[in-house]
């Protein structure tokens, strides 16, 4: 099965960074990530009979994570989640 996530900058500030995230732009959810404490939470979950949340939290968290520690904190607009 093939994966793919769109992941795409809703806000960042000193505090906090959010990401839309989910299979395509129309259904979505929103993760967000506290730079203060380092947690990954979600603020609105995707809604679809189709596509099951935790499956694309899980892989949004992980990419977030990536930026917060690999990428030093570097956000980008915009990135996908491919494989």
């Amino acid at each position: 099965m093939a994966v793919f996530i769109i992941m795409t900058k809703e806000y960042e500030n000193e505090e906090k960074v959010a990401y839309k995230y989910g299979p395509d732009e129309k259904i979505s959810g929103i993760i967000e990530y506290n730079k203060d404490n380092g947690m990954i939470s979600q603020q609105e979950p995707i809604v679809s009979e189709f596509y099951p949340d935790e499956f694309f939290f899980k892989r949004a968290g992980r990419r977030l994570a990536r930026m917060a520690i690999k990428d030093n904190g570097y956000f980008v607009e915009r990135t996908t989640i491919e494989s």
